[in-house]
């Protein structure tokens, strides 16, 4: 009976349905390519510079131009800037770095980015506090106004009066670097005329220029906030016939105004480090697709959410040297010093 019994259970295991196999697992769903936009303010050589950083930091990390782009209006155009933000957040982009021309006007466009999924950062100019920005990264522009300031008290040990030239209004670096400026001069016999906003336009920034040399002819140095500025105070000032008489201190280190000094129109620029700024946009929103927000803030850096790029002050008597340290780190410039020397007399900037 035993072995009947047996053989019966050896009959119904046979015709039993097998064991069916197990599911195979669902095929993860395959990353969406990185894309990572940079935007800009205008059409200008210092937003050159910056997309020269964009571009290397592209190729040094192994990303095709399809996969990094970089776009600026013609000239400062903030509802440009939104529409195209709002171009990428559609497209679903993997990070949009951002220089926002009016930080509150561009604050609730960014944050629908974040709130899409998109790593939103800030180059150049600081967002409003609070801001989704996961992080800025460029000048400390209140601190590089001061230095700025700092350079027109050694040029200007008398006082007198000095016309300022910006931008924008409304732009925090704008603002920042003037407030910096000023606080600088306090206490001194430097007068500030009420700054000229040319709205990123650099035509009429020399007409403003002009205006101000014609309306004051006994100014005695002018302070160019954005990279433009410099130029058209220089070129003001020499159609004016009075090149070495009125200072400039200006902003960035641009081909026109490194030109300009070498010629001893413009005296001293505080030149910010764009091209670090384009690169390091791009370098941080890849870290932060792969490693995360945090690990890619504290790899790159940043210090409660600013990668500060620093600025260096740049004049006549050392043009050479701030050349020597460009070509050391491999960063390109259009302009050279072979064949120039400086006056024996140039303007030498002491940090105090």
């Amino acid at each position: 009976m035993l072995s009947l019994l047996v053989l019966a259970g050896l009959v119904v295991a046979a015709c039993a349905p097998p064991t069916p196999a197990p599911a195979p697992a669902e095929k993860p769903a395959e990353a969406k390519p990185l894309k990572i936009v940079v935007i800009g303010k205008s059409v200008h050589p210092y937003w050159s510079n910056v997309e020269k950083g964009v571009r290397a930091a592209a190729k040094d990390l192994g990303l095709s131009d399809d996969q990094v782009i970089f776009w600026v209006p013609q000239k400062e155009d903030v509802a440009a800037q939104i529409q195209t933000m709002e171009t990428y957040i559609a497209q679903g982009v993997t990070g949009i770095a951002i220089a926002p021309s009016d930080p509150n006007a561009l604050e609730a466009t960014m944050k629908k980015a974040a709130e899409a999924g998109i790593f939103v950062t800030t180059l150049d100019t600081p967002p409003v506090e609070g801001s989704v920005s996961l992080v800025y990264i460029g000048t400390d522009n209140y601190s590089a106004g001061v230095i700025a300031g700092e350079a027109m008290k050694q040029l200007l040990p008398e006082g007198g009066k000095v016309g300022i030239g910006r931008g924008s209004d409304t732009a925090l670096n704008a603002l920042q670097r003037t407030d910096g400026f000023l606080k600088a001069i306090e206490g001194t016999n430097i007068i500030a005329l009420e700054p000229v906003n040319d709205k990123e336009d650099a035509a009429t920034a020399l007409q403003l220029a002009n205006s101000v040399i014609s309306a004051n002819p006994d100014l005695a140095g002018a302070f160019g906030v954005y990279a433009y500025n410099g130029p058209a105070w220089a070129t003001a000032v020499k159609e004016a016939g009075k090149a070495g008489e009125i200072k400039i201190v200006c902003f960035d280190a641009t081909t026109d105004i490194i030109n300009f000094i070498k010629e001893g129109v413009i005296h001293a620029t505080v030149a910010q480090r764009e091209f670090d700024m384009g690169y390091k946009s791009v370098q941080i929103i890849k870290l932060m697709a792969e490693k995360g927000v945090e690990a890619a803030l504290a790899e790159m850096g940043a210090k409660n959410g600013v990668i500060d790029t620093g600025v260096d002050v740049i004049t006549a008597a050392n043009l050479k040297d701030y050349e020597a340290q460009l070509d050391a780190k491999g960063i390109p410039h259009e302009w050279t010093t072979e064949g120039w020397e400086p006056p024996e007399d140039a303007f030498e900037f002491k940090m105090e």
